[in-house]
């Protein structure tokens, strides 16, 4: 038990996951902040200290947190929500289109961090989600993309043939999203090809060039259009 724990209230269930041991992640309440750091909702008799050397923002009150466990110079339990530092974010051993075990850690501008299979970080893009995701929520998932730096892409369904087939429907998916047009095309930046959709500008336009060949879009310098199907009168 840390000594002189302010705030702290043993009669309240600390976590769903008590058994939790060093080296795992699990989600946990704020119930108190101090000079030493924050204080999260744990073991019946034990609050767990997240020192302020291992938070990676200032934590609030009443939040809950996606948390790693590990243990101090003492052999106390203490967390970590700077989760870069004790999880892989290189694809090693990961495959492309392998079922992994997903946990939720927070949505960023591009989409939801999650936590794959407890050992690596990754990317869910919002226009690959569909669904509003929480903090901690656990879910299936796909390795989507491995991209030039080895970081991940996530997906929560996968797509049926290969990698640039998978490309191609998200384009699509993108065009529909976006009420048929995109501004995103052969022209733009790598850096906003690579932020939208995590692959190199070539790979990109290859895909494009397959959508356009099956008359699927239309080819712009300042925009990729969906095209409409052609229905044939009897």
């Amino acid at each position: 038990m840390w000594p002189g724990r302010p705030g702290s209230d043993s009669s309240k269930s600390k976590t769903d996951a008590p058994d939790a041991q060093a080296g795992q992640c699990v989600l946990l309440k704020v119930i108190n902040t101090t000079k030493a750091g924050t204080f999260m909702e744990w073991r019946e008799s034990q609050d767990l200290l997240i020192p302020i050397s291992q938070q990676l923002a200032p934590m609030q009150r009443g939040r809950s947190y996606v948390v790693y466990l590990l243990q101090d110079p003492n052999s106390r339990m203490i967390g970590s929500t700077k989760l870069h530092r004790h999880l892989s974010e290189e694809a090693t051993p990961l495959k492309l289109r392998e079922q992994v075990d997903l946990m939720i850690v927070s949505e960023t501008d591009l989409g939801y961090k999650a936590v794959i299979n407890g050992t690596h970080l990754g990317l869910l893009f919002k226009n690959e989600t569909f669904q509003k995701l929480n903090t901690g929520d656990r879910t299936i998932g796909y390795i989507k993309s491995i991209r030039e730096d080895r970081k991940i892409n996530l997906t929560l369904k996968l797509h049926a043939g290969n990698q640039q087939d998978e490309l191609c429907d998200r384009i699509l998916e993108l065009l529909k999203a976006g009420g048929g047009v995109s501004t995103l095309t052969d022209y733009s930046p790598p850096e906003e090809i690579h932020q939208q959709f995590g692959v190199s500008k070539g790979k990109y336009k290859k895909a494009l060039g397959v959508l356009y060949k099956k008359r699927l879009i239309s080819l712009g310098k300042d925009q990729i259009a969906l095209l409409e199907p052609v229905i044939e009168k009897d």
